[in-house]
């Protein structure tokens, strides 16, 4: 059985690195608001996205097209309006400054 090498220090501490799977998550943008399962009653919403690092955000209604988001203070942000009752997936997507493209856990909400 062959095992990795670990990174040491010159006091033979090991040094932990950070793996393409970490760095990958930490870049994944997440939608904030609404939060998971939320009811929303009002005529318009606007979704909020964290996405560290991003050049350009944008978000998918139930695998519609990409809509651009919006950054300001720290955020990407969506105003949505003009949707129906019922039940929404929303997934959101970001390009990063690397070149690469992250895409969100897909995020559920309902409309009353």
């Amino acid at each position: 059985m062959t095992r990795k090498r670990q990174n040491v220090s010159p006091g033979n501490v090991a040094i932990p690195q950070k793996t393409s799977r970490a760095l990958n998550a930490a870049r994944k943008p997440v939608i904030d608001y609404p939060l998971e399962k939320e009811t929303l009653e009002s005529p318009s919403y606007t979704i909020r996205v964290a996405a560290n690092d991003a050049r350009l955000v944008r978000i998918a209604i139930n695998q519609g097209p990409w809509l651009e988001c919006r950054p300001a203070a720290g955020y990407w942000w969506f105003d949505w309006s003009g949707y129906a009752p019922g039940e929404y997936e929303l997934v959101a997507c970001a390009d990063h400054r690397d070149g690469r493209e992250y895409v969100s856990t897909p995020a559920h909400c309902f409309v009353k």
